[in-house]
């Protein structure tokens, strides 16, 4: 359910749950901005049953707690370990 952002095989299924503040102040090339209520709240609209998505944070922990509730609802989901910070170092 976890993922090292190096392991991740495509990128342009990376979705970055922070508000859109934080990502218009650093963001990764090709990810998608949805805040995580809004994610949670029609997964629907932003994801599909069939493919793999990587679900982003600052630090990895909230990712984690949204990507257990996506896969729950039958999606197929993998956070990021550490988040953009990890990224940072």
């Amino acid at each position: 359910m976890q993922v090292e952002y190096d392991f991740i095989k495509d990128k342009s299924k990376l979705i970055d749950i922070r508000t859109q503040v934080e990502f218009n102040k650093e963001s990764i090339n090709g990810s998608l901005n949805v805040p995580k209520t809004k994610l949670l709240k029609n997964p629907e609209k932003y994801l599909n049953k069939t493919d793999e998505f990587y679900i982003i944070c600052n630090q990895g922990e909230v990712s984690l707690s949204c990507t257990k509730i996506l896969n729950a609802l039958g999606y197929h989901c993998y956070s990021v370990i550490g988040g953009i910070d990890g990224l940072k170092k």
